[in-house]
């Protein structure tokens, strides 16, 4: 899950982990920041330690609770949204400002859904997005949300969440995400799904509704079993749209 969050001219993804940690790394890239005020160097700061310490407090937990740290190439820093906030306000009292109120906007939007929607909507029109592909993506967020909820009920654990999705994605383009990424010339940071046509959109939406209801009725379980769901669901979508075209 990402934000897309805009400061001095830019407008970068703030991601968030399925637990709502945020990631600090996308935050120092945002702020423009050089190496000395990377995550490792803030954090070895008597400000940070003593913020960390009170938080850890606080919340009764230990530190790996609150920050964690993925390493190699990708690698990345997460950390609670209290110690996300600290360290925005640590690169630029402006970005703080402005983290501060984009999770107050969330804050918000938990009490009242339809601000949600709306958000996006604005979003996408500032992309030059039509209002029927707004209210398809829209509505696929919605379908995505469904079909992860029921993953995690039904143990999908781990990598399971990405081979699931790349097991719709290999019947409806021939290859996984990054196969997808490629063809449509997109980068690590580009939402594949903000760059797909309505038809795209709308097949890949049925495909999750058809892997959703599946490992419901039958209540698979396990990485395995819900990946076979999803791969019968997307060769379901791509057969229809096939037959559909050969007519």
């Amino acid at each position: 899950m990402e934000t897309l969050i805009s400061f001095h001219g830019q407008e970068l993804p703030v991601r968030k982990d399925k637990d709502g940690n945020v990631c600090l790394t996308d935050l120092w890239k945002l702020a423009g920041s050089d190496d000395n005020k990377k995550v490792q160097k803030w954090m070895r700061q008597e400000q940070a330690i003593g913020f960390c310490r009170a938080l850890m407090g606080l919340l009764k937990v230990d530190l790996k609770s609150l920050l964690k740290t993925k390493a190699g190439k990708n690698g990345a820093t997460w950390a609670h949204p209290q110690i996300a906030l600290e360290y925005a306000q640590y690169l630029d009292p402006n970005l703080g400002v402005v983290v501060n109120q984009n999770f107050l906007e969330r804050i918000e939007e938990e009490k009242n859904p339809d601000l949600i929607g709306e958000r996006y909507l604005k979003t996408w029109k500032k992309k030059g997005k039509s209002d029927d592909w707004s209210v398809k993506r829209l509505k696929g967020i919605s379908t995505r949300n469904q079909f992860t909820s029921a993953l995690k009920a039904h143990g999908v654990e781990r990598d399971g969440y990405r081979n699931c999705t790349n097991a719709i994605y290999n019947p409806l383009y021939g290859g996984t995400s990054n196969v997808v990424r490629e063809k449509k010339g997109l980068t690590e940071k580009d939402n594949i799904r903000d760059n797909l046509s309505d038809i795209e959109l709308t097949a890949i939406d049925l495909a999750e509704m058809l892997a959703t209801e599946n490992i419901k009725k039958n209540n698979l379980r396990g990485n395995a079993q819900c990946e076979l769901a999803a791969t019968k669901a997307g060769q379901s979508v791509a057969s229809a749209i096939l037959q559909n075209r050969s007519k």
